[in-house]
């Protein structure tokens, strides 16, 4: 794709109005653009009605041709009180608030901690309960994994990024909370957390950045590279999350229990994504009494980080408007 229309592309799909792509013999299509890859962009028509798929060397130019209604609504929040408002308010233009909040995790493990927190189950990678009379849901959306849908469909007020983590900072230990201040997505960019009343409630959560890997770092040595940008702890999936919140104009935070401390080396098992990993445990523990010990000090960790993530939910409910 020629890099002035990447560049294009790129700007379309982050623009929340109608755009209009000129195809190289003259021809024009109006529409949303709700996905791209380097051969190709997706349009739905002005009416939603068909779906549409341009090949990337058709694309002569992209053209910002209607108004992007989230765009203004931020403006109105920022010149009237400068603080992100909830969604319920007529800035949103028709977005209805259905839930006060919903947390999105990567793993089953971690969804269970948020269910327990919540009073619920965990079903089928989706937990719904009530935080103080609220109700509340969870889903889990793997590694990696996109909550752009999530977020669309539960319409809700707040989105909580939370679950295990890694350290980065020598001086956390296994169980202590994390609270994003900023989040550094794999390419680079740093997203500033917003300013939420509802972190008041996590008085003893330290604050700091994190930063998102592309994988899960296994040694000291990757936790090092890591840090160096000023990173204190590290995860996988919360700058997906807090780039589909922020593009659905939904305030967010992020939240990390720790689990494996900067010194600690993980089994290499733990690098893969998996949704159990019972059978590769095991595997690893016949290894020898090392690695059975290496693997009883990561459930004790694992058991302590769950407990503060489910503590950290709970007081966030209490917390919430």
């Amino acid at each position: 794709m020629d890099p002035h229309v990447r560049s294009l592309v790129e700007r379309a799909f982050d623009y929340r109005g109608y755009v209009t792509i000129v195809r190289n013999d003259g021809s024009q299509l109006v529409g949303y653009l709700y996905d791209r890859s380097d051969a190709h962009v997706d349009l739905f028509d002005e009416r939603a009605e068909q779906r549409t798929r341009v090949p990337a060397e058709q694309i002569a130019d992209v053209r910002f041709s209607g108004e992007d209604a989230a765009a203004k609504s931020q403006e109105i929040w920022e010149r009237r009180k400068g603080a992100l408002e909830p969604l319920d308010t007529p800035a949103h233009g028709g977005w209805t608030q259905t839930l006060p909040a919903l947390f999105v995790v990567a793993m089953e493990q971690e969804l269970r901690a948020v269910a327990e927190a919540m009073g619920g189950r965990a079903r089928a990678g989706v937990a719904r309960g009530h935080l103080h009379g609220r109700e509340v849901a969870a889903v889990a959306i793997g590694m990696g994994g996109d909550p752009r849908r999530a977020i669309e469909a539960d319409r809700p007020a707040c989105v909580v990024s939370c679950g295990f983590g890694g350290a980065l900072s020598p001086d956390l230990r296994a169980g202590d909370l994390v609270l994003a201040s900023a989040v550094q997505a794999p390419d680079g960019e740093v997203l500033p957390a917003p300013d939420l009343q509802v972190t008041r409630a996590l008085p003893r959560a330290i604050r700091g950045q994190l930063v998102c890997a592309p994988q899960v770092a296994v040694t000291p040595e990757e936790k090092r590279r890591l840090a160096k940008g000023g990173a204190i702890a590290v995860d996988l999936e919360s700058a997906q999350v807090a780039r589909a919140a922020a593009r659905a104009g939904v305030p967010w935070l992020a939240l990390r229990a720790i689990v494996d401390e900067a010194d600690v080396t993980l089994p290499p098992f733990a690098r893969e994504a998996r949704s159990d990993y019972v059978l590769p445990a095991l595997r690893h523990a016949l290894r020898g009494p090392g690695a059975a010990l290496q693997l009883l000090r990561l459930a004790r960790a694992a058991r302590a980080a769950t407990a503060s993530l489910t503590a950290a939910v709970q007081s966030i409910g209490a917390a919430l408007p």
